[in-house]
Formats: C-alpha cells, structure tokens, sequence
C-alpha cells in the first residue's frame, strides 16, 4: 500500500500542533528548575501544560513516583492526540511515527522481568500508549516468571501479530542462552526492516519520517561498529563475531551494510571514522564523529548524534514545509526530548546531583545556551 497524503490531509494538525509548540519549554524554563527539589518541580509543572497529569499523579502518590507517573502519562496523551488530528493516509503515518513506543514498552516489559522488578517498577518505564500501553501491558507486568509474560505476549499477538511470531521464534534460543541482548536484538530488527517496508511504500510524503528513522538506526550502527573494535582493541574480542540471524546492523539507516563492514575492517579507528563520516553524508555528525576519532568516548558520540539527532528534528518547525509531515515529526521529537530532560531533572533533584552536571546533560534544541 502507497501512502500519498496531500498538504490538506496535514492541514488542521498542523495548525493544532502549531498552536501547542507554544507550550514546550526552553532554556529558561529549565534554567528555573536546575537547583530545584521535586516538590519545587512538581509545583512549577503544575503551572504548565503538565498540570492534569501532574494533579492526578499527587492524588495518589508523591515525589519521583508521582513525577514519572504524570510525564509518561502526558507524553502518551499529548501523543496519543495526534492521532485524533490526522485521518485516513496522513494518519497511517501517524501510526508508523509512533510505532516506536510499541518496541519501547515491549523491551521495558522483558528488561522488567528479566531484573526482576516489582510491577509499579516495570511499568514506570512504560509509556501508557499503543498495544502494550494500558491493561495488557499492566499484566504482563505483574507476570512473576518471564516465561510466563512471553506466554501472554504470544497467545495476545502483542505488540502485533508479525511480532508476536518472532519473539515466539526467539524465545527458545533465550531459554537456551539467556542473553538478553540477543533477544533485543531480534526484536529490535524485526522492528526495523517492517517500519523500512511500510517507509519505501510510503512515497515522498514520508521522506522526513525516512530521515529521523536513518538518522537514529545509522546512529545505534555506527555504535557497533565501534564497541566492536573498541572491543578487539583491548582484548576482549580475539575476532569479530559473526553477524547474528537477523543481521549485524538495523536495517533503515542510510549508511548501507557494506560501508559499515568495511568501517568495521579498517585498520586504525581515524580510517574507520572517515569511512563513516563520507558514509553518513551528513555535515552535522562531522565533529561527533571526529571526536571520537581524535580519542573521545563512546557515551560522548552517543549524546553527539543525539543532540545532533534533535536538533534536526525540531529545525522541521522553522525549515519544513508546514502542510507535510515534518511539523508532526517536529512536535513529537520536541516532547519526548522536553519528557527526557524532565526526568532527568527529577532524577538530579532526588539524587542530590549539581546544577551543572544535569545542565550538560539536557538537550536545548532551540533558545539554549547548552546545545553545543
């Protein structure tokens, strides 16, 4: 099925979503809540798009749990919305934009059991949107043996029936091995060769959606590339291991499978690095990718291709065509991003963190001072 929506099917969203930009927070915002304990936080948010949540979540709980509480549940209801503002083709693209969540919570669930975790623990890293987001989601949860959540999850066809099929194929060489990963791995692959179908089905309409997708799949590429030689340059590996079932690399990405192997083969990390930056062919992953090659850190690179990821995605407010699907993408990256660093301020104020080492962890992506 092509997807061709006209610049009228994006037209009444659009102008919601633009109306709403308006309520995302920036760099003063987050400057006010730097040095703040949670019940400061929790009472400016209070005065923000977030009051709702926030009333509900202290209704019934206080502090952190009522602050994770009332971020997922804002996320997932402002999310959620957009699929109310678009109908019909421009809503199919809507369904593929979000989608993710329905991987997210599908690993929370597993990574949940696997550790253990108490069911308000779990479900804490659940955001309450899609298939697994509401009951079905809740009981999985509550599932004491991961044999048992696995169980449900098949016979329910969750997150949807193509996954449900591969976690039931998967489950037996988990049982065998137990390496998480490697399970995650398979699930997150099958994720990204049927997003990359319905993509290249989807016709220009879609090509912003193509973009983020390649930028955040060539992103968890490139870090395999280098964990893996990281890994062999200081002995843990003797040789590389060969590529899994399902393939080394996620498929979408724009660096294709051949450049990343030959990066991979490359015989110092500077050759390796510039076989990647003439692959991404993207100016704004230069530096990230330089830095590394010049002796930075991999968690470094990680937050370099994020922020750069970031920034590309709410640049779609200004640069984008305002009847297509960039300004939804715009919005949606803009408020995970905004629900990300608000976690991470709780996370400072309950764990006594400074101000300035939760200020070189939030992304500004537009009137900051820290989106360098």
């Amino acid at each position: 099925m092509t997807l061709l929506p006209s610049a009228g099917d994006f037209a009444y969203g659009n102008t919601r979503l633009r109306a709403r930009k308006g309520e995302l927070l920036g760099a003063g915002e987050y400057e006010a809540l730097l040095g703040r304990d949670l019940d400061a936080i929790l009472e400016f948010l209070a005065g923000t798009a977030y009051r709702a949540e926030i009333e509900a979540a202290l209704a019934v709980t206080d502090g952190k749990r009522a602050l994770h509480a009332a971020l997922g549940r804002h996320l997932a209801r402002t999310l959620g919305d957009l699929r109310a503002f678009y109908e019909e083709r421009s809503g199919e693209l809507v369904d593929l934009l979000l989608s993710r969540f329905d991987l997210h919570n599908l690993l929370a669930l597993l990574r949940g059991r696997v550790r253990g975790q108490p069911p308000e623990q779990v479900l804490a890293n659940v955001v309450p949107l899609g298939a697994l987001g509401g009951a079905a989601g809740q009981e999985i949860a509550r599932q004491q043996e991961l044999a048992r959540a696995v169980d449900l999850l098949v016979s329910w066809r969750l997150p949807d029936p193509a996954g449900a099929r591969v976690l039931a194929a998967a489950w037996p060489e988990y049982e065998r091995t137990e390496d998480l990963a490697a399970l995650e791995h398979v699930l997150t692959a099958r994720h990204a060769r049927h997003l990359d179908e319905a993509l290249r089905a989807a016709g220009p309409s879609a090509d912003s959606l193509r973009e983020l997708v390649a930028r955040e799949h060539d992103a968890i590429n490139v870090l395999v590339v280098l964990r893996l030689r990281f890994a062999l340059q200081l002995d843990e590996l003797t040789d590389l291991p060969p590529a899994a079932r399902t393939g080394r690399f996620l498929a979408g990405g724009s660096i294709g499978e051949d450049a990343l192997e030959d990066a991979l083969r490359q015989p110092t990390r500077g050759e390796a690095i510039t076989k990647l930056v003439d692959a991404a062919r993207r100016e704004d992953w230069r530096v990230p990718l330089q830095r590394i090659a010049s002796g930075g850190d991999l968690p470094t690179l990680q937050r370099g291709l994020e922020v750069s990821r970031v920034r590309w995605a709410v640049g779609l407010f200004l640069r984008g065509d305002p009847l297509s699907f960039d300004v939804p993408i715009a919005f949606t990256v803009a408020k995970e991003n905004e629900v990300r660093n608000l976690r991470l301020l709780g996370e400072g104020a309950a764990g006594g963190l400074p101000a300035a080492a939760l200020r070189a962890q939030l992304i500004v992506p537009w009137g900051g001072r820290w989106d360098t």
